[in-house]
């Protein structure tokens, strides 16, 4: 009795502040071509557990997307890239379905602080956020390219797409390094960056 309540105490001890213990449920979703992703709630969100890979919009309608170096070979397993107006499927409107799955949307800058917030703030966030992070969401550091096509941050960078505007020409991207630290950022939003969804309220 009394190793097991070391054992627990051991792990409490090493939970993130204000992380949510509920993310352990899981599950899946399917997307328009039939590609199915793991998903992960993560306190009072349900997340892709990996980033997106569709290749037609929720009309079934083709969308221009990439992979990193142009190699599905080698980089095929962390998703497609996507501009930011394919992503939001010519939408402006945060939290708009864009490419996602029926049910499902593009993050809004609101949604990560959310997660920020939930995986222990921006002194946490990145350690959890990884493959193999308490969390479950899975974030590889699988870089992306910038709005001339030059690919970029492989092994460095982990980079989502939000939702989010910053003005007519950049849109938000967030994500962590491999330093673990969280960054936000206006990108152009002819970018080229992953996209992970989350589940509607």
């Amino acid at each position: 009795m009394k190793v097991s309540i070391l054992l627990i105490t051991i792990v409490l001890t090493f939970l993130p502040v204000g992380f949510n213990c509920q993310q352990s449920a899981s599950g899946t979703v399917r997307d328009i071509d039939g590609n199915i992703y793991k998903t992960v709630k993560i306190g009072n969100q349900w997340w892709m557990a990996e980033n997106l890979r569709v290749t037609r919009n929720p009309k079934g309608q083709p969308i221009r997307s990439y992979f990193y170096n142009d190699d599905s070979a080698s980089y095929g397993k962390y998703g497609r890239l996507y501009t930011w107006d394919v992503a939001m499927d010519g939408a402006s409107k945060e939290n708009d379905q864009g490419i996602a799955p029926d049910g499902w949307h593009i993050p809004s800058d609101a949604d990560w602080q959310e997660l920020l917030e939930t995986l222990g703030g921006e002194d946490r966030v990145a350690e959890n956020m990884k493959v193999d992070g308490l969390s479950g969401f899975n974030a590889y550091l699988s870089g992306g390219a910038d709005f001339r096509g030059n690919y970029l941050y492989f092994n460095k960078y982990a980079m989502f797409w939000s939702s989010t505007a910053a003005n007519k020409d950049r849109a938000f991207h967030l994500g962590i390094s491999s330093e673990n630290r969280w960054d936000k950022f206006a990108a152009k939003k002819n970018a080229r960056i992953h996209v992970r969804c989350i589940k509607d309220n």
